[in-house]
């Protein structure tokens, strides 16, 4: 999926070239097609970025740079154009933008022995352009033959290098591609955002599951009759480390943080104006603004059949857990809403889980009453058996358990939307 950010002069279709550069390189050209790729003139080259909104990670680039226009990063040809985009596609399947690796170094000493441990790999260092980060160049000259070394051993001898040499501010030709702005590392959240935290969490994830997924495919082929793909020139040893952050997200998002994390996003403010005269002794002083945030949030509950009264319990738990710092509207629903039973689940309060349906179900039925209303965002608890609903106005996220997020939507995942599984 290719997304315009910025109008640029320069056309250039990277999914139109895409396939034919990652042909002979399966395992990427997999993991590419989990990526959305965004065409920008915000970076000046390419890169692995964190996009908070979608709570995922993108492969940014602009045009004007792969279509060999930058001439102080000249690509050479479709060769450059390839070594890019796997240099790319390698920090993102070592888990190297997820701020887990080297978080004891600074970010730009971090980000540059990760750009060494890519770069002088057996399948990379040969084509590598000369004017990316490698041992024995230039300001790296200390570091000659040192190849394919992990990164944590290549910060090490940074480190050293900073302290011996203080002098040497390691600034080269060669580094300008790998200016440490090629993707931006998570930092978890941090600092106690726990919302921040939360859809760095899901990227993360989302990130390592692709991963394993394209390894997968690379080993054993697409589980439906397809034959193994092979992983080109990875080798065995890149190929141990990738399935590690493959298979590192394995265990399930904290759902109150996930939760958590969409009340936050569906915060609505509400602006009043505080009028009061002007005070001679304070001038300058001007009529204030008070604004008020509090989220608008619509959680409706399938109460058909088939929904378990596992999963209904295990919400109603959720539900009172967040109810400690948000109100939000109740709305239980099968083929349509029983609107007599609606309610708003006020801060602070306690309720026991009660189911008042037993029919069919229709998700057609609660997002149309939502839209109706002024909700800032809507929760489905749901097992996702109905046909995908119409569209909402607000943001709306899913519940629902293993066994529903194999059969959403008839085996369709909702689009741009979020599902949580328990």
């Amino acid at each position: 999926m290719v997304e315009s950010e910025t109008k640029t002069e320069t056309q250039y279709d990277l999914d139109m070239r895409i396939y034919k550069m990652l042909q002979d390189e399966p395992f990427f050209a997999i993991l590419s097609r989990h990526l959305n790729k965004v065409a920008t003139t915000t970076v000046a080259t390419a890169g692995i970025r964190f996009n908070k909104d979608q709570a995922r990670f993108e492969l940014v680039y602009n045009p004007s740079f792969l279509a060999g226009k930058n001439p102080q990063l000249p690509i050479n040809g479709a060769a450059d154009e390839k070594w890019v985009l796997m240099h790319e596609l390698y920090h993102a399947s070592l888990g190297h933008c997820t701020g887990r690796t080297l978080p004891e170094y600074d970010k730009k000493l971090a980000n540059c022995a990760m750009d060494l441990a890519i770069n002088s790999l057996n399948n990379m260092r040969p084509t590598a352009p000369e004017w990316v980060l490698m041992p024995g160049r230039l300001s790296h000259k200390f570091l000659e033959g040192m190849y394919e070394m992990s990164s944590d051993w290549y910060a090490k001898q940074l480190k050293a290098d900073q302290e011996n040499n203080p002098e040497n501010k390691g600034d080269s030709p060669q580094g300008q591609f790998d200016d440490h702005e090629d993707f931006e590392p998570s930092d978890g959240g941090g600092d106690g955002d726990e919302g921040e935290s939360a859809e760095k969490m899901i990227a993360e994830k989302r990130l390592a599951d692709a991963v394993a997924k394209a390894a997968q495919e690379c080993d054993y082929g697409d589980g439906d009759g397809g034959q193994p793909k092979g992983w080109g020139s990875v080798s065995s040893k890149m190929r141990s480390s990738i399935k590690k952050f493959g298979n590192s997200r394995k265990s399930k998002l904290d759902p109150k943080k996930v939760l958590a994390s969409f009340i936050k996003a569906s915060i609505a403010a509400e602006h009043k104006t505080s009028v009061t005269k002007r005070n001679r002794r304070l001038p300058g002083k001007k009529f204030g603004r008070r604004t008020m945030h509090r989220a608008s949030i619509a959680i409706s509950i399938d109460q058909s059949g088939s929904v378990s009264d596992e999963l209904l319990g295990k919400v109603f738990d959720w539900l009172g857990e967040l109810a400690k710092f948000s109100s939000f509207t109740v709305i239980p629903f099968d083929h349509e809403v029983f609107e007599e039973k609606i309610y708003v689940w006020k801060k602070g309060e306690k309720r026991a889980r009660e189911r008042v349906l037993h029919g069919g179900t229709c998700f057609n039925a609660p997002t149309k009453f939502v839209n109706k209303g002024k909700f800032d965002g809507h929760i489905i608890i749901t097992d996702m058996m109905a046909p995908a609903p119409v569209r909402s106005k607000c943001q709306r996220m899913w519940i629902t358990d293993k066994y529903g997020a194999n059969r959403s939507y008839g085996g369709h995942k909702p689009k741009s939307e979020r599902v949580l599984v328990l």
